[in-house]
């Protein structure tokens, strides 16, 4: 049964010896480098797996996932490699049982050892010889013949030279015992007879009067040993396993020649064809330690450097390209990765002229027991050309794309926020403007009809005019709200500044509010500053401004509470400062609530309004050049807070 053999390789030596020996003594081997290895590979299939060293613990561990130690080689790297014998002591500790291989081991020590552990398998049939025991006396040969068959040894009889050459026949005689003394003959003839037609027959003499001459014939003839009767049976069996594993080891080493024999001349075809190969394949490669230096090229090589093969031996990797190449594949070589190999470019400099852009394609090897590299270099020049007019193309592509992508972002923008202007400004004012008029319709047919039928109560007609007055102001309000912005976005809003004092603006907004407050009773609280503060501003607009502010303080603000107006003089600004207790303001809409038709999510539900008066209030204090913001109090309650530069750009 031909054994099956894998060994997974990172491109040594010792790993093409091992594969030499094992197909000596006649097993399948394949050879795989681990970064081609397949996953899917059913490891259990194989007999013996040997892992070389370099191949990942990773990749390792698939293997021993399905192959036991027992049937697992370890091929350790040189003792003076420190970093690969580091690399290899955590591959040991992944199969601590496993058995390793050293390149410092002879040929015949690694065969030993492969042939021990290839039969350590349950498979394995212990061979024994075939033998014709020939004696003339039946007491002996019956007790001899026993002894062979007890040790299961074929054993074939006769007591003269004839019925030996008769009972012979039809059988492979291996060894043959006999009485050196016949009665038609001797041994030595017996022995004769059979190597005539078995050439690998052994020969075992037992006599009981052996004198020089009769030894010295049978030395001649090939008889191997001679046994003094009477026979000791230990002794017997002790010749014939001595007398059988010496023929054995012939016929294995004459197997051994034989194959060995194929195997170099196969060797020597291969490494012809790879040399040829090697010699005049157009691409330039180049074998190098890892200190740079040239250990050979090929011919291609040595036309693109431009120097003789003897020249580039005495050179370094490093000197024939540009520094910035060789800074390169310094740093590579000093970080291989786990795959022992990279590609990266690199640039010949040439004399006279432009250098040669080049790519290189690196990987480590194991040259005669030293890691060096080998590189094929790829001259890329028509390339790079080609890649430097797409480079080109593509840039000026992407510029214009982004260009075009960018003006119809922009009108795609525009169109959007134009439309959702229009949707969100007729589906507000569709509401703001339907409810107060549906009110007014509603109260003014009750009225009518009440008075059709003679059945109004004064009363009544009060309270209905009094609703349709309040919603008449209601979509007055809305209507000078609207006007107000229309004139603000179109530039057109009257806008008068003056220097004011703002301490009394204030104190007239909060009497504009005062019934208001009164009707909630609401403490209105204004906090001045002890010195007048004087601002050009437009009058009727901060009033308006405040107006709005203050209202909206009531509105939200519960009876009996307090609102308080703060006017401080703080680094060159006038600030104010509006202070309610009422519900607030959620913090994620605090700066949302100035935004046209938006009111807080607190505050839009049965509260009332327009969503315009805070919008309003930006704009006003934006012609000022001011700001305006809203906070929240951590008692509860919201502080408008409105900052005016005290010496602000002329308004003209």
């Amino acid at each position: 049964m031909v054994r099956k053999i894998l060994i997974v390789d990172s491109s040594s030596v010792l790993a093409m010896r091992i594969k030499v020996l094992l197909e000596l003594i006649g097993c399948e081997v394949e050879l795989i480098h681990f970064s081609i290895l397949k996953e899917r590979t059913a490891f259990s299939s194989y007999d013996l797996v040997a892992v070389a060293h370099g191949v990942p613990v990773a990749i390792a561990s698939l293997l021993v996932a399905e192959v036991s130690s027992e049937h697992v080689l370890l091929l350790a790297p040189k003792v003076e490699n420190s970093e690969q014998l580091s690399s290899f002591s955590e591959l040991n500790r992944l199969v601590p049982n496993a058995i390793v291989i050293y390149p410092f081991f002879a040929n015949k020590e690694i065969s030993t050892l492969l042939e021990s552990v290839l039969e350590l398998g349950s498979d394995s049939v212990l061979q024994l010889p075939t033998v014709l025991l020939v004696d003339h006396i039946p007491e002996r040969l019956e007790k001899i013949a026993n002894s062979l068959l007890g040790a299961h040894i074929k054993t074939i009889t006769a007591n003269s030279i004839r019925s030996a050459v008769s009972q012979a026949q039809g059988h492979n005689i291996d060894l043959l015992l006999s009485d050196f003394s016949l009665p038609d003959g001797s041994g030595i003839e017996v022995f004769v007879t059979l190597k005539a037609h078995y050439p690998q027959c052994r020969c075992l003499l037992f006599t009981s009067k052996p004198n020089q001459v009769s030894m010295i014939e049978a030395i001649r003839q090939g008889v191997e040993d001679v046994l003094v009767k009477p026979i000791n049976e230990n002794m017997l069996l002790q010749s014939v396993h001595k007398l059988w594993q010496t023929e054995l080891l012939k016929r294995h080493n004459i197997e051994l020649v034989e194959r060995l024999q194929d195997t170099v001349d196969a060797l020597i075809e291969k490494d012809s064809l790879l040399r040829v190969i090697y010699k005049h394949t157009p691409d330039a490669i180049m074998l190098f330690e890892r200190n740079g230096e040239v250990i050979e090229a090929n011919d291609a090589c040595s036309k693109l450097f431009r120097l003789s093969a003897k020249e580039l031996q005495v050179c370094s990797i490093f000197t024939l390209l540009d520094g910035t190449s060789a800074a390169k594949i310094k740093e590579k070589v000093a970080t291989l990765n786990q795959n022992r190999q990279f590609s990266c470019d690199v640039y010949l400099p040439m004399e006279g002229g432009d250098g040669i852009p080049l790519v290189g394609s690196f990987n480590e090897i194991d040259h005669h027991g030293e890691i060096a590299l080998a590189v094929i270099f790829k001259n890329v020049t028509h390339l790079k050309h080609k890649e430097d007019l797409l480079l080109e193309a593509k840039d000026m592509l992407e510029e214009q794309v982004r260009a075009r992508t960018s003006q119809l972002e922009h009108a795609k923008n525009v169109a959007e926020a134009a439309n959702h202007s229009k949707s969100e400004f007729l589906a507000n004012m569709s509401h703001e403007l339907r409810t107060p008029m549906h009110s007014i319709l509603s109260f003014a047919r009750f009225g009518l009809d009440k008075l059709s039928k003679g059945e109004i109560a004064v009363e009544k007609l009060q309270k209905y005019l009094s609703r349709i007055e309040c919603s008449g102001e209601r979509l007055l309000s809305l209507l000078n709200n609207l006007l107000d912005l229309s004139k603000l976005d179109v530039g057109k809003f009257p806008f008068n500044p003056r220097p004011h004092n703002l301490n009394n603006i204030i104190k007239t907004s909060i009497d504009d509010v005062s019934g208001t407050a009164m009707e909630k009773e609401i403490n209105i609280r204004f906090l001045p500053p002890k010195s007048p503060l004087i601002i050009d501003c437009d009058e009727e607009q901060i009033n308006q401004l405040l107006r709005n502010i203050l209202g909206n303080a009531l509105k939200f603000s519960e009876p009996h509470s307090c609102i308080e107006v703060v006017l401080t003089n703080q680094q060159e600004q006038a600030i104010i400062e509006v202070i309610d207790s009422g519900i607030g303001i959620p913090d994620d809409e605090l700066e949302h609530v100035f935004t046209k038709f938006v009111q807080s999510s607190k505050t839009n539900n049965g509260a009332g309004g327009t969503g315009l008066g805070l919008a309003l209030c930006r704009e006003f204090v934006a012609l000022h050049d001011g700001e305006i913001s809203a906070h929240n109090n951590s008692l509860g309650g919201t502080t408008i807070r409105i900052n005016f530069p005290l010496e602000g750009k002329s308004f003209g």
